[in-house]
């Protein structure tokens, strides 16, 4: 059944992760995402975190936390902290993966990064559309793999793109670029999509549909801490 968006050529870049890559991705796309890399063994200094946030907002409007750790309660802590911000969580660790979904956030970005499988099964396909945790299929791994990581990579993602499908996960398609090189446009995105096996309405649905719904999130929970 086809997707039904808010509007066709209405596209969102969920992950940006630099000044330059953010005014690149400002030209092509509707709205942009500023995602802030927040690596993790123990607890953040909260004030200083929050200050952080409090000018990347000023900034740039919309926001994400990406969070990289190899201590799942560490998400759980972030998360309760209600930063006003988009919360992600960089996959891999299996453990890890399971744990972000099961704890709500907004979004898992590549869990089969540095794997030798997809990182992803039936049963967290299941979690995901339960909890609504978004699956970021990222661009920027194959942008520097060698080519028989890329082939690898491409395999785990399509069979990740399958489970999502036939689950109704949300999801959405992103440079996740850490320099304007990295950037690219809604239509290289869309066509990553459908290299995955996604039909055209599927590509434009995971850059406009469901970002607008993950957006919308923000926005009505922002609201409700003011």
């Amino acid at each position: 059944m086809e997707e039904v968006s808010f509007s066709r050529d209405y596209f969102i870049e969920m992950d940006v992760r630099s000044q330059d890559a953010y005014e690149l991705a400002k030209e092509w796309f509707d709205e942009v995402v500023f995602t802030k890399k927040l690596v993790l063994e123990g607890s953040p200094d909260w004030g200083e975190l929050k200050e952080r946030i409090k000018e990347l907002l000023r900034r740039y409007g919309k926001v994400a936390l990406l969070v990289v750790t190899k201590k799942p309660s560490l998400i759980r802590e972030v998360k309760n902290r209600n930063l006003k911000t988009l919360l992600y969580v960089q996959g891999g660790d299996m453990r890890v993966n399971r744990f972000a979904l099961e704890t709500g956030v907004d979004a898992l970005i590549s869990p089969w990064l540095g794997r030798k499988d997809p990182g992803f099964d039936h049963i967290l396909a299941r979690i995901a559309a339960r909890r609504n945790v978004a699956i970021g299929f990222s661009l920027a791994p194959l942008l520097t793999a060698k080519p028989y990581e890329r082939v690898q990579l491409l395999r785990f993602m399509t069979k990740t793109w399958q489970l999502v499908d036939k689950y109704s996960v949300p999801r959405f398609i992103t440079s996740s670029a850490k320099t304007r090189w990295e950037v690219r446009s809604p239509r290289d995105l869309m066509s990553l999509g459908m290299n995955l096996g996604m039909d055209i309405p599927q590509a434009r649905a995971s850059l406009n549909f469901y970002p607008r719904r993950i957006l919308e999130g923000l926005s009505s929970t922002s609201s409700s801490r003011t």
